[in-house]
């Protein structure tokens, strides 16, 4: 009989026989033989033998590994390596042959998980799993309350549950729960609990609310997440969305703020993809002169314009097999636009000064922080570049809507730049600091603002008082915004008018890094007014004349 033998930490711990018929694997208790492994899904693959041969179907959208490379359908090989989570499967055409006979599928098999106390100081965190929807609880001290009531560390709302359900301690690398008085219980599988010691890896079940006890992965497995750091829901979808689409050819469009990580997605989804092994270009529109952005793109021919002294690879070719990564695509001039849906659409390019096209295969991936749909109604954008480039568009929230993940950022951050061999540690107050900012430039400022905190520190410990901004850093502290409802006395409204104008130009150079092209844009004013408003108020160079 074909079977699939278990191994955990190479040890052989069970074997499956796989007799006709369709045979589950997964986390789910629906499935045929469950895997207590928060790394796969409730139904992560299935096998079908027909008697003959074995065929592999891949049930969780992210492709199941076999022999180390990903696979979505196919027929199994004697042998076949199967990796899932932490456990690795070997399918065997013919069983061993030892006396004791496989288990019998169909029979709700489960692998007993690995019953471990959590290492003293290891980052655990709390899955709370409700229905299709999860987010995740990082615990800071050593216990948290769960309940409907706001006052609760974790806020669940779910009918079934208390104001305040449960009360969870750690002690000693396992979880002391207790159940405060609630209505409906708290149940560990089938049985009801009021006090008890579970260890990770362990589901406790409150209303129709599942809590999962698991190591904490946001920063352990940042390798995998390829530099996206976060557990808010939003960035756990998006990361799921990009292990989804990443192993098509199809376009990415990329939307997002400045400084939200636009970048790490595009190296993310080329990292996931089945180009990974070849090239990764990147080219920013947006910093390349009009005139040699079609040169930069795809390339130019020998004596093709004044300079051109040898042929020249442009950016197409250069990720010819890999990834395209095109960054502030909306910069791009109109009539290079079309030049790129064509090579897009056909696949085919051609280099300045070049009398034949040569074929390429390129997934492209674009990024900008406009309103491409926006700028097309406007003629500003092409609608059929526009609905080329967006096959598949992906949005990164700004991190002031995310703000869950601003400690786990900055603690990556202080791990980053601190000096080798030093311990820095943020304190509460600087946490709480970071907590409380508006971070107009998102992940990019936040980066900075610790930088800086590292320098500016007195000692092993980043205070409060080490946390600078931008707009305070290195100039006298700039007066509140007043009351729009009435006027501070002896201030005519002509001179508050010109207060909140400089206020918001100010305001708009600081996101754009004084980039006054943008801040025109964004402000519509005539770049010459904006100019000459920067120029009375002594916020740029006299011997400049020209506002770019």
């Amino acid at each position: 009989m074909p079977e699939l033998v278990f191994f955990r930490r190479g040890e052989e711990v069970l074997r499956v026989g796989l007799e006709h018929g369709r045979v589950v694997l997964g986390r789910g208790e629906q499935s045929d033989v469950v895997l207590p492994d928060p790394d796969i899904s409730r139904r992560h693959v299935a096998l079908q033998h027909d008697g003959t041969r074995c065929v592999l179907e891949d049930l969780s959208g992210r492709g199941t590994l076999v022999s180390g490379k990903p696979m979505a359908q196919g027929e199994l090989a004697d042998g076949a390596d199967i990796t899932l989570g932490q456990w690795r499967a070997v399918f065997r055409q013919r069983g061993s042959g030892e006396t004791d006979s496989p288990t019998g599928a169909h029979r709700s098999t489960a692998l007993q998980p690995m019953t471990r106390q959590a290492e003293p100081g290891q980052s655990v965190q709390v899955r709370v799993k409700q229905g299709s929807t999860e987010f995740i609880h990082a615990p800071r001290g050593e216990g948290f309350t769960v309940g409907k009531d706001p006052s609760c560390e974790v806020v669940i709302q779910d009918r079934f549950i208390s104001g305040r359900h449960l009360k969870v301690t750690r002690r000693e690398g396992l979880f002391h729960v207790v159940d405060l008085s609630s209505t409906n219980g708290t149940f560990l599988g089938p049985t009801r609990v009021f006090e008890v010691e579970i260890p990770l890896n362990t589901c406790l079940r409150v209303g129709e609310t599942e809590l999962l006890f698991e190591p904490r992965t946001a920063l352990q497995g940042e390798a995998k997440r390829h530099g996206l750091i976060g557990d808010e829901p939003c960035i756990r979808q998006l990361m799921d969305l990009v292990e989804r689409v990443a192993p098509s050819s199809a376009a990415v469009a990329v939307f997002g703020e400045s400084g939200t990580g636009k970048e790490l997605v595009a190296r993310a989804l080329h990292a996931c993809s089945t180009r990974a092994d070849q090239p990764l270009i990147p080219l920013n529109c947006a910093a390349i002169s009009r005139e040699l952005i079609e040169s930069e793109l795809f390339g130019h021919e020998r004596g093709s314009f004044t300079g051109a002294q040898t042929a020249r690879k442009g950016a197409f070719e250069e990720a010819d097999g890999g990834t395209l990564f095109l960054d502030e695509v909306g910069e791009l001039p109109l009539d290079l636009q079309a030049k790129l849906l064509r090579a897009l659409e056909s696949g085919e390019i051609k280099r300045v000064g070049a009398s034949r096209p040569v074929h390429v295969d390129v997934r492209v991936v674009a990024a900008t922080n406009r309103d491409l749909l926006a700028a097309s109604r406007e003629g500003k954008f092409r609608e059929d570049l526009y609905y080329r480039l967006c096959v598949i568009p992906l949005t990164l929230p700004p991190l002031r809507n995310r703000r869950g993940d601003i400690a786990p950022l900055a603690e990556h951050f202080v791990r980053t730049y601190a000096p080798r061999g030093q311990a820095v540690k943020l304190t509460q107050a600087a946490l709480e600091r970071l907590q409380h900012y508006a971070w107009p430039g998102n992940v990019r400022e936040l980066r900075n603002v610790v930088h800086r905190a590292l320098l500016l520190r007195k000692g092993a410990m980043i205070d409060g008082g080490d946390i600078s901004f931008e707009p305070d850093f290195g100039r006298e502290p700039a007066s509140a915004l007043p009351s729009l409802t009435e006027l501070p006395p002896g201030i005519t409204l002509e001179q508050m008018m010109t207060r909140l104008e400089r206020q918001i130009i100010e305001h708009s150079l600081r996101r754009h890094g004084g980039n006054r092209e943008k801040v025109a844009k964004e402000l519509s004013v005539a770049r010459s007014t904006l100019f000459k408003r920067l120029k009375d108020w002594g916020l740029t160079r006299e011997d400049r004349e020209d506002p770019e």
